[in-house]
């Protein structure tokens, strides 16, 4: 799944749980809001009612207060009060009765005027009772006007004398139709209703009229409970059965109640319309705001797209790609890591590739110089093969050498025995003396000869551990390289994991150059190794060609002194052939001589042997020395392949 699918569906869901946030607290709110306009709304209608009823029975009490001062009612006059009651029942708005009352409860005027209603005691009427137990002004209840048989609610003003006597009362009969005009005034809702109730429960006014007969009464409970919350919208069920909702408030100067009542159904049914509308306002909103930020999205991320396809070339082995982003978010951001990661990665892999050709030069370089060191192997091979078969006729020519001695001792022993056959063997003492000096001077020879072949070995040698050092250089050079590279590869992989899933290629490529680095250091320690026990061996044959040259110089030293002994021997040999008179010393000096040569030979044999031996440590070395530098051609031949192996990786990548 991209993540601008992921994107998304992500703002879906954020836009379905806003929508259902915002709309559940919405909804919340709207039914908070809508119940309190409603409350409100109500609330405003019951106080302007009980306004107004109450200010019309205020102004029944002030009326009554000034009927109750009047001297004519005062006066007992049932004449002059029936004319006051007259006159003040034309000016009386809201009472459809006016009648005056003695302290005994008996009608004493009544307007509009009914005679057979004049002399009726109504002294039974609670409303009588009340007036005149404390004196004061009293509301009644609904009652049936027993002169009309129409219900009706009376007013009482008492009228006391001068001296404070109770001379009667002013009745004030309060015509419903009053009350019922009112209450038209008010309209709750569509279907709601206004209820004008006593404190018993009785309607004294209602707005279907209908409910006036009956004698239906609010309930004591609810009744009791709108008192003690006036002005709160209260759920009940209302006189017609239906769910509603009321809100009551006090009439002032009465014991009665304005109830507003709206049915249920209809609270909801406003509720409804407006949740309606908010719902469809909250799905516009959403919708726009959702187009918005799909746009947004859009173009937050087409860079991230176009870098999703850089990455990919990146990924394909393409360093060419320029990574550019305007913006300063984390797509920037990013943006910007990456083309610094590339650029980095770029210039490690020119490094890479510069190491790797120097690798392979360097590779180059010391493989010629292992042929070479190889082949100066093989000469020095062919010199000491040549030394030792040198030193063989050496060996053989102071074997002759011996003989010679032998002959002549035993020729000087048959001289001394018999001197008659001195002459006879002067001629062939004088032979076996020139045999004697060509033989030394062959062995002279043959140790000039010795002594320059050492000396050649002994150059060689110095040469091939020159040339050893060179290599130990070389080496600790592929040997630094490979560590360059292999941290080079280090710090790639550090930033392929910088990278993350898009560096994913460049860890592969760094584990690869990684290992080819730790297998390129590693053969490096093996030459290095290998250049170390050549160089050991090479400063031993030096050592022993140097011991070499020093014998063979004391070898040439006494051969030359054989030969010097020889020429006296062949000068010795004319002298006995010349002057026979000196035989005896001759022979005396002779004998000598001999034993003189004797000990050379004996020199030469050692010199020999010694030459001899040191020939065979110097070929053994010198083999030694030819497996190593076939090990260091291998190891080099393997660096080489190596070389071949990191710059082929390296190519893969264009930069």
């Amino acid at each position: 799944m991209s993540i601008k699918t992921k994107v998304v569906v992500l703002l879906l869901i954020s836009l379905c749980l806003t929508g259902l946030i915002v709309s559940g607290s919405g909804l919340l709110v709207l039914y908070s809001k809508n119940f309190n306009n409603t409350q409100e709304n109500m609330n405003g209608q019951a106080a302007q009612l009980a306004g107004e009823v109450s200010e019309l029975f205020a102004s029944f009490t002030r009326s009554g207060e000034f009927y109750a001062n009047d001297p004519d009612l005062k006066s007992g006059d049932a004449a002059r009060i029936q004319e006051k009651i007259d006159t003040y029942f034309a000016a009386t708005w809201g009472a459809d009765h006016l009648v005056f009352l003695n302290s005994s409860g008996i009608r004493v005027a009544t307007a509009p005027y009914e005679a057979k209603a004049i002399g009726v005691s109504i002294a039974d009427r609670k409303f009588f009772k009340d007036t005149m137990n404390d004196q004061k002004s009293h509301i009644s209840d609904v009652i049936l006007n027993r002169a009309t048989g129409v219900p009706s609610v009376v007013v009482t003003q008492p009228v006391k004398t001068e001296d404070g006597k109770m001379a009667g009362m002013v009745v004030q009969s309060v015509d419903l139709k009053t009350l019922q005009d009112f209450l038209s005034q008010i309209r709750v809702g569509t279907d709601g209703v206004v209820a004008i109730v006593a404190r018993d429960g009785s309607v004294v006014a209602h707005s279907n009229s209908d409910m006036l007969h009956g004698g239906n009464k609010v309930a004591e409970e609810l009744l009791h409970t709108l008192e003690e919350n006036p002005g709160r919208l209260l759920a009940y069920v209302d006189l017609a059965g239906r769910d509603s909702l009321a809100v009551s408030l006090p009439i002032r100067n009465t014991d009665w109640q304005v109830i507003l009542s709206l049915p249920m159904s209809e609270f909801k049914s406003t509720f409804y319309e407006s949740l309606k509308s908010m719902l469809i306002a909250l799905f516009i909103g959403l919708v726009v705001v959702g187009f918005i930020a799909w746009l947004f999205l859009i173009r937050l991320l087409r860079p991230m797209g176009q870098m999703v396809q850089q990455v990919a070339r990146i990924g394909n082995g393409d360093l060419t790609v320029a990574m550019q982003s305007a913006t300063q978010d984390e797509i920037g951001i990013l943006a910007r890591a990456i083309a610094s990661s590339i650029g980095n990665f770029r210039n490690m892999i020119i490094e890479v590739q510069e190491a790797s050709k120097l690798v392979s030069a360097s590779s180059e370089e010391l493989t010629a110089n292992t042929d070479q060191l190889t082949q100066t192997a093989n000469q020095i091979a062919e010199v000491i093969a040549e030394v030792a078969s040198g030193t063989t006729n050496q060996m053989q020519a102071v074997d002759n050498a011996m003989d010679v001695v032998e002959r002549m001792s035993a020729g000087l022993q048959q001289i001394t025995a018999n001197t008659e056959s001195v002459s006879a063997m002067a001629g062939k003492t004088s032979d076996t003396a020139q045999e004697g000096g060509r033989s030394i001077q062959e062995v002279n020879n043959q140790m000039a000869n010795i002594e320059m072949s050492v000396t050649n070995s002994a150059q060689m040698v110095d040469k091939l551990g020159r040339r050893s050092k060179e290599i130990g250089q070389i080496v600790e050079t592929i040997a630094g390289l490979a560590g360059q590279t292999n941290l080079l590869a280090l710090n790639a992989a550090i930033e392929a994991a910088r990278a993350g899933e898009q560096g994913r290629g460049f860890a592969v490529v760094a584990e690869e150059v990684k290992k080819l680095a730790e297998q390129s250091q590693s053969a490096a320690e093996e030459i290095a190794n290998l250049i170390r026990e050549t160089q050991e061996d090479t400063d031993k044959a030096v050592t022993a060609m140097d011991e070499g040259v020093s014998e063979v110089k004391k070898g040439s030293e006494v051969v030359h002194i054989a030969g010097q002994a020889f020429q006296e021997i062949g000068g010795l040999v004319k002298q006995v052939s010349e002057q026979i008179a000196d035989i005896s010393s001759a022979i005396e000096q002779i004998s000598d001589d001999s034993q003189h040569f004797v000990g050379s030979i004996k020199d030469i044999a050692l010199v020999s042997k010694t030459v001899t031996s040191q020939s065979q440590t110097v070929s053994a070395a010198t083999e030694e020395q030819a497996a190593s530098l076939h090990g260091i051609a291998s190891s080099v031949a393997d660096l080489a392949k190596m070389a071949g192996d990191l710059q082929r990786i390296v190519s893969q990548f264009r930069i």
